[in-house]
């Protein structure tokens, strides 16, 4: 994957592995591995860093750990490298550069994939945070077919989803900006300002998105009261509590009289009814009379 060609058979590679084992059983003596038992190698195709490290010196290349204090260029710029070697549990994969171009070469994948610069970055800092150990890759690269095809005839990638929702999102926030505080509404041609534009739309879409249930709520009410509003039948909902409380049936009535439009009180009814009764038994009377 590295070197872009097979260079090494898994039987050299093995034999680099037993050299190894060797010369550390020559140095350490007794203390050596007493069950036999490889360090540099299994049996399931794994081969330790130093039996790469030695495999690679054939072509001048070094492998040196990121987190080696003269590798501080690399981990603060890692686009200035060429290739990164990692490791996790046994797994070994490359991200390398080919033209200008950065791609994934992992055995455990359909094929290479294409990385931008920004994702390069990300990816990095993702797998040291998963302690993964990253080698970066010192020394010439061999040049490749892919080198020179690469940089004749870049990768287009294919879009995406969310690569299609960009520009749209892109103009959404500029547009809101601008007319806002009133400046340009054009989009900028600086990669950064593409990228914090976009997290800035997608941000304002999730708030719009958690409001929308709320709002919903708030219009639907405000429509039911100016609804309720243009009705003189219906009292508003907003009223204040002084006007929705009824009126007492039974209160003390200052007038014998009962002005037009007004309910008459339980005192004046019971006048009323008196003076019926009064009237009704003066008729009756009257009837009874016996004529002379």
């Amino acid at each position: 994957m590295l070197l872009q060609d097979s260079l090494f058979t898994y039987e050299n590679l093995r034999d680099l592995a037993r050299q190894m084992d060797q010369m550390e059983h020559d140095i350490l003596g007794n203390n050596a591995n007493a069950v036999g038992r490889s360090e540099n190698m299994n049996d399931s195709g794994f081969f330790s860093i130093q039996v790469i490290e030695k495999a690679l010196e054939t072509f001048d290349l070094k492998l040196i750990n990121m987190e080696n204090p003269a590798m501080a260029e690399f981990k603060a710029n890692p686009l200035t490298a060429r290739a990164y070697v990692l490791n996790l549990r046994e797994h070994w994969f490359v991200l390398r550069k080919f033209g200008n171009q950065w791609f994934e070469l992992n055995s455990v994948k359909n094929g290479p994939k294409l990385l931008t610069d920004t994702y390069v970055k990300e990816y990095l800092h993702q797998f040291a945070a998963e302690n993964y150990s990253i080698f970066v890759v010192q020394g010439i690269l061999p040049n490749s077919e892919a080198d020179d095809f690469i940089t004749l005839c870049p990768v287009v990638p294919k879009p995406t989803d969310f690569d299609k929702k960009e520009p749209n999102l892109v103009q959404k926030f500029f547009n809101s900006v601008g007319r806002r505080l009133g400046g340009s509404q054009e989009i900028p041609d600086s990669q950064e300002d593409r990228d914090l534009a976009i997290a800035m739309a997608l941000s304002m879409e999730s708030k719009e998105s958690s409001e929308s249930s709320g709002s919903d709520e708030d219009q639907l009410a405000k429509a039911i009261e100016m609804s309720l509003s243009q009705d003189p039948n219906i009292p508003s909902t907003s009223a204040a509590p002084s006007e929705l409380t009824e009126t007492p049936i039974l209160g003390p009535s200052t007038s014998s009289e009962t002005p037009s439009g007004r309910i008459p009180s339980a005192e004046q009814q019971r006048r009323d009814r008196a003076k019926f009764l009064e009237k009704l038994e003066e008729e009756k009377k009257s009837q009874n009379v016996p004529e002379e």
